[in-house]
């Protein structure tokens, strides 16, 4: 950051290449219809939260001294520029690729998406139908005239509107606005239409509104509507991004400044000017607040677009279920040999029955868990009640998602407090990212001790569309300092109160996580160095650690091959002479969302690997608390040797990224096509089949 020896690249820009990757995806016509939906609706909520996350970092680094943008080697104005380009020529290509691919490649399925076109007559009646038996008694129609004193905000944030220009019939001379919400719930954003010419037929809400504004505002001539969303949640992370002591010079400068982060106003395209003056002029909107988004807004709806054909989605993979697990406990598996689950090509099973059986058997006194971010509908909840009910000792430690709303989060948090679960809520300073359980029991020998180490949480629901490596494990070492770690956790004191805590074979950030990356790196530098067998193969969501990219670099130009997989930002930059030019990028983007994070050390032959739900961020390892784990079982590392060689192998759903970051797809087919989700789910199939071939010669 400060008295940079290497470069790296912006991690806005680098967060808007990945973006653009998933509409290489979405574009891309081998994928089913209804899945390049999904990947343009996983693209929009992406957008949306770079404007919600990124855009007021660069606003308020604009309000900082010189001094401090020119040590941080940041320029706010002309990256404002830039980004705010790059989004406005990845929307229109997001618009070219809805418009004349996808939606004439649902039409060829037999599906038709109305898209800012009328309704037929066979269509008007039933949405008129619909519109007032069910959706009428949802709408809150508000006037916008100068005549009404606005007591509290006009639109609510995160809430789609109509904005609707009118005359009155008995006087042509005044305009009138007013708004309309459009309810995201009870019905969705999609209303799906009666079938006609032989074709499945599906509507936009806004339009079902629009096309009965008459009816909503009788006595007024409609001229026309337009939508309108608000974000003001917009999130100043300033602490998380840069070290504590310019974090601090940073914030305090806002301060004396009196920065506030803006809302912003995202509207649809065709919204005249004299729309947006008047919201200016009579609702108080900044002009500069004002953002365009295309046809339609919040298309991140699109990955929740209506099942209406098996046809367009990718066909069903079956959960593989675990063979190790199926006449035994769960305890009674991990006794014998560590278990990895690969998900979501395994079954989740095994990990709901390991909270169940810890629930309800009698030799359980104790149960550890994070819960980062927990939903009140998680399977996790009922067997945590349960186990305290049952006399365990069951302590959490939580997050509080701040997606629900208050109400919600105490009525879940109540429940287990009603059921004697000890609750711990995150400190400042002290947030577990870490996916994490210990449970302890109690037998005639002594104390038994069993692990749940993630790269993913505890979502069942979400288990089917996210990559995740799960180990249960009940090695001594692992979760002797797992049991260390809770005890600390108890305390919650600030990491840096505790100068030594005796982690050796877990990794923790804030303590000696960091440290012992740099370390590997430079044992495979010595080894290179040596002539002896080296190389650092890293699969990471988020890559900006300046830190770490500098000791990539290192390693690089001592001859280390290094192979990065990133699947969201990478401020690493491949192919630079003398400096990276022995450093390959890849980013991996296919049918489920990678959330691995995989470490994998040459090590002279002897390799290492560590799995961890940490990315390499200044956030996630100076003000989290996370966990990086090695792989001990020679099985397991086996297995984990084979899942990272084929997402280095992958040509097909991965692409290489060049010194801007740009986006390349993979021509080199001369060890035929690699397709890394595909090939881990054939390995979870011949792990299934190997454990039942053993299972029945016993």
């Amino acid at each position: 950051m400060i008295d940079v020896a290497y470069p790296y690249f912006d991690t806005n820009l680098s967060w808007l290449s990945n973006n653009y990757r998933l509409l290489l995806e979405a574009n891309d016509e081998t994928v089913p219809v209804r899945e390049r939906l999904r990947f343009l609706g996983i693209y929009a909520y992406q957008t949306k939260e770079f404007y919600r996350v990124r855009i007021p970092n660069l606003l308020a680094m604009g309000e900082v001294s010189n001094d401090i943008r020119s040590k941080l080697n940041i320029f706010p104005e002309s990256l404002l520029e830039h980004v705010y380009e790059t989004v406005e020529n990845q929307l229109r290509e997001f618009n070219d690729i809805l418009i004349s691919g996808i939606l004439p490649a649902l039409l060829e399925q037999g599906v038709h998406l109305y898209y800012r076109e009328a309704f037929v007559s066979e269509h008007a009646a039933f949405v008129r139908r619909f519109f007032l038996d069910k959706l009428f008694r949802y709408l809150q129609p508000v006037f916008l005239d100068s005549r009404r004193t606005l007591k509290t905000p006009a639109f609510e944030s995160k809430q789609l509107y109509l904005i609707v220009r009118m005359q009155h019939k008995e006087d042509a001379e005044e305009d009138w606005y007013a708004s309309v919400n459009v309810p995201a719930e009870p019905y969705g954003r999609f209303l799906e239409l009666p079938e006609w010419e032989g074709k499945r037929h599906v509507a936009f809400l806004e339009d079902v509104i629009r096309e009965n504004l008459p009816v909503l505002f009788p006595g007024y001539n409609i001229l026309e509507s337009y939508a309108l969303r608000v974000e003001r949640e917009t999130e100043l992370a300033i602490e998380d991004e840069y070290p504590m002591q310019v974090a601090q010079r940073i914030l305090k400068q806002l301060e004396k400044r009196n920065f506030v982060q803006p809302s912003q106003y995202f509207y649809e395209s065709g919204m005249p000017l004299y729309v947006r003056e008047y919201l200016v002029g009579k609702v108080s909107i900044p002009m500069n607040d004002f953002h365009e988004r295309g046809d339609y807004l919040l298309m991140q709806d699109l990955a929740k677009f209506p099942v209406v054909s098996r046809r367009l989605d990718y066909p069903y993979q079956r959960p593989v279920q675990n063979p190790e697990f199926e006449e035994t406990t769960i305890f009674e598996a991990i006794q014998q040999a560590d278990q990895m689950l690969h998900l979501p090509y395994q079954s989740y099973e095994p990990i709901v029955r390991f909270f169940n059986e810890a629930a309800v058997d009698p030799h359980v006194r104790e149960i550890h868990v994070s819960l980062y971010k927990i939903s009140p509908n998680s399977f996790i909840l009922n067997s945590l009640i349960s186990a305290s009910k049952n006399g365990k000792r069951v302590t959490t430690y939580v997050e509080l998602n701040a997606k629900l709303d208050i109400q919600e989060n105490l009525q879940w948090s109540k429940k287990m407090r009603d059921a004697g679960v000890k609750i711990l809520l995150s400190a400042p300073g002290l947030k577990v990212h870490a996916k994490m359980a210990l449970v302890k029991r109690k037998v005639q020998k002594g104390w038994e001790r069993y692990a749940f180490l993630g790269t993913g949480g505890f979502y069942r629901l979400t288990s089917r569309e996210i990559v995740d490596h799960a180990l249960l494990t009940s090695h001594r070492e692992l979760t002797n300092e797992l049991e260390l770690l809770f005890g600390y956790l108890s305390t919650q004191d600030e990491p840096k109160k505790y100068k030594y805590l005796p982690f050796n074979t877990l990794q923790v950030t804030q303590f000696n996580l960091q440290k012992r990356l740099l370390d590997l790196m430079d044992r495979e530098i010595a080894n290179c160095n040596a002539g002896l067998k080296s190389f650092i193969t890293i699969k990471i969501n988020q890559l900006q650690d300046h830190i770490l990219i500098d000791k990539l670099y290192q390693a690089g130009q001592a001859g280390v091959p290094v192979h990065v997989i990133v699947s969201e930002s990478c401020g690493l930059i491949s192919g630079l002479p003398s400096i990276s030019d022995n450093i390959v990028v890849s980013r991996h983007v296919d049918r489920y969302i990678e959330n691995t994070r995989i470490f994998h050390f040459g090590n002279r032959g002897n390799d290492e690997i560590y799995l961890t739900s940490c990315d390499w961020t200044h956030r996630n390892l100076h003000r989290r608390i996370d966990i990086c784990f090695p792989v001990l079982d020679e099985t397991l590392k086996s297995q984990m040797r084979t899942v990272l060689r084929n997402y280095v192998n992958d040509n097909q759903k991965s692409v290489r990224l060049d010194l801007y970051q740009n986006n390349l797809r993979i021509t080199d087919e001369s060890r035929g096509k690699v397709r890394a989700q595909e090939a881990n789910y054939r390995l979870v199939e011949k792990i299934e089949r190997n454990g039942l071939s053993r299972r029945s010669e016993i």
